[in-house]
């Protein structure tokens, strides 16, 4: 069909629908020119009473994910109803135009968010607000707008709970609702390719399909670019940064922006790019970069080599979009790169030995605890007769090294103490590799080592995290003499090191994000998900013992007033050093928790309802900045769950709101 077929479909529907739509359930939109079309275009994407597919439940998906609530749908607006094309949370469905909440205001093609519906006059009285088809209570709504502006529906999240959305939240709500509206127009384009194709067999058309295809990917790749392990660049089409994910904003430090401000040099470290010369950039000017690398410098941290590919975007209707550029961390590859080319270099002639240490890198890379393997693969490598691994540890209160693995003598719990001579202290303290041709005669080796394993040469590496930190220190030893460390050995403990570091750093990562999974990034303080472990640990600890426990629901008061007033760091700071201040009344075993905005909850284990009282009073005492918060106070009885005790705790600080706020308010049970 046509347009002209549908404008006269819709024509015919609206008509049809506004002679017989009963005003108590179904109130269609007045006949107007303007809604005709509307509707034209909605008929004419065939997207009503069709199921949704993967793709556009993906989104819907999404969108719950980004706005963090559990409930979202893709609404369409047709002449008397509302259908629900997918719901996350809950069983979407058609009902009627006269009860839709998002059919008030999506034709205004702006973003709607409403902190409390019930609060909300055009809202309040609505059905799926006021109980009759749902309690809904945070509600935000992104418009479906075509290329040609008409409004679709919209796609909404909610929740039966009060909430807000931040700035980045509501720009990824409109990214995903743009989406939405370019899968519609693919689907759309693919069907007219389709029938352009049957009967003339346009080419033109399916490059515009495929075109229109992979801005739709491009612009959903971009929604969930912070759950991938590479760095995101993304600039507008005035070449102005946009928006780094979250990797790239690590490498280049804490917060949304970086800080401080990086330099970044060309592949040769010393060349200063700037302008036109980044990868961002250049993608922006001529259309694409790849594998453009680049030297990261930032302040007080290591540099870091990033390999970038990226290219410009545009609109469907072909008007500039920006452009996206990807970076790779190469920088452990160049130093590997750069060790490996120096003994290839080296032992050009032993070809057999660079192959060796290849594969032996590639077993120690594969291997769940390097350490196990380590000393003996180095000692194969290297043909000594014994080695260890040494690492800090201590023995009491003596500081030393251990050996943690051994291969070629027995040597029992190897420990040598800070002070006493050793060479392998030597290379741990300087970061510098040692060899030494007779280990007996010289004053700073380990008289110890050489009478238990009857040694007489000896080779130590320090094994050196990022930033040139040593972590350990691995060693080979000869019981015959070695006048002169053969050309392949140094290679061998360089590369074997660097790998046992590179081993160390992922550890260490992997417990950093463990932590940082667990904590709020503003304040420092747990977060919802360390708290929904810790009060469940207290409530079986209750139910065990029987001892009392009391939650404590924190608000700041005027919180949005001092914002407005002091700006967002402003309010930043205040949170912060409230929750220092906050835990400085409180004992090790309670649980503070930022609970969301300028909402704290504690768990006080042990305390009666009269002890958190006090408690509560103190950190009331102690809100900085001249400013004063409210706290609600309820005691959890015997099989409650903890969201109930929550709940009863929220309602007495909403009780303390009421009474003028800066007060301590108990729910009793």
């Amino acid at each position: 069909m046509d347009r002209e077929d549908w404008v006269a479909l819709a024509e015919a529907t609206v008509r049809e629908e506004a002679g017989r739509v009963d005003a108590a359930a179904h109130v269609a939109a007045p006949v107007t020119t303007a809604e005709t079309a509307r509707l034209a275009a909605l008929h004419e994407y065939r997207l009503l009473d069709a199921p949704a597919d993967d793709e556009l439940s993906a989104v819907v998906r999404a969108a719950a994910a980004v706005a963090g609530v559990p409930h979202a749908t893709l609404n369409l607006i047709d002449g008397h109803r509302q259908c629900q094309l997918t719901a996350v949370g809950f069983e979407g469905g058609d009902s009627p135009r006269a009860d839709s909440m998002c059919a008030l205001h999506f034709e205004d093609g702006e973003l709607v968010v409403v902190p409390d519906a019930s609060l909300d006059e055009r809202y309040a009285r609505n059905p799926w607000v006021d109980g009759r088809l749902g309690a809904v209570r945070f509600y935000a709504s992104a418009p479906l707008l075509t290329p040609d502006g008409h409004a679709l529906g919209s796609l909404c999240v909610f929740d039966t709970a009060p909430g807000r959305l931040s700035e980045q939240q509501a720009d990824v709500l409109r990214d995903l609702a743009g989406v939405l509206v370019a899968l519609f127009e693919r689907r759309r384009q693919a069907r007219r390719a389709d029938a352009r194709t049957e009967r003339a067999g346009e080419a033109r058309e399916l490059a515009l399909l495929a075109m229109a295809e992979s801005e739709a990917r491009w612009e959903l790749s971009e929604v969930v670019a912070e759950t991938i392990d590479v760095g995101l660049v993304v600039v507008d089409a005035d070449g102005h940064v946009r928006s780094l994910n979250r990797t790239a904003r690590w490498w280049h430090g804490t917060g949304d922006e970086p800080q401080p401000h990086p330099t970044y040099f060309a592949a040769d470290g010393t060349t200063v790019l700037d302008g036109w010369d980044l990868p961002w950039l250049r993608a922006l000017r001529d259309g694409t970069v790849e594998g453009a690398e680049v030297v990261l410098d930032v302040p007080g941290r290591p540099r870091r080599v990033l390999e970038c590919s990226g290219r410009a975007m545009r609109r469907a209707d072909g008007s500039p979009l920006g452009a996206v550029v990807a970076l790779s961390d190469v920088t452990r590859d160049r130093e590997r790169e750069q060790a490996l080319a120096q003994a290839h270099a080296a032992l050009a002639e032993h070809s057999r030995r660079v192959q060796d240490l290849a594969d032996a890198s590639r077993a120690l890379a594969a291997a769940e605890d390097p350490v196990d393997v380590i000393c003996g693969t180095v000692r194969d490598l290297t043909n000594a007769d014994a080695a260890y691994l040494l690492r800090p540890d201590t023995d009491g209160d003596v500081r030393g090294l251990r050996a943690v693995a051994t291969s070629g003598y027995a040597a029992g719990r190897v420990f040598y103490p800070e002070g006493e001579p050793s060479l392998g202290w030597t290379c741990f303290a300087s970061g510098q590799p040692v060899f030494v041709a007779d280990m007996a005669s010289h004053q700073g080796a380990s008289q110890r080592l050489v009478a238990s394993s009857g040694v007489v040469s000896g080779a130590w590496h320090p094994v050196v995290l990022p930033g040139q930190r040593a972590v350990g220190v691995l060693g080979v030893f000869w019981r015959t003499p070695v006048p002169q460390l053969p050309d392949h050995v140094l290679p061998v403990l360089q590369t074997l090191s660097g790998e046992l570091a590179h081993a160390a750093e992922r550890a260490e990562l992997l417990q950093r994000l463990a932590r940082a999974a667990e904590r709020d990034p503003l304040t420092g303080l747990a977060n919802r998900r360390r708290w929904d472990q810790a009060i469940s640990t207290e409530v079986a600890r209750a139910t065990r013992g029987g001892a009392p426990l009391t939650l404590a629901l924190l608000d700041l008061d005027h919180f949005k007033t001092y914002n407005d007033t002091h700006g967002h760091l402003g309010g930043d700071d205040l949170l912060r050093e409230f929750a220092t201040a906050a835990g400085g009344c409180l004992r090790e075993v309670d649980t503070l928790a930022r609970w969301g905005g300028e909402e704290f909850v504690v768990a006080l284990p042990g305390c009666s309802v009269d002890d958190a009282v006090a408690v509560a009073d103190r950190i009331r005492a102690a809100v900085p900045r001249g400013q004063t918060c409210t706290v609600g106070v309820a005691q959890w009885e015997p099989g409650e769950l903890p969201a109930d005790v929550v709940a009863r705790a929220d309602a007495a600080l909403y009780r303390g709101k009421q009474q003028g706020r800066d007060v301590t308010v108990v729910h009793r049970a």
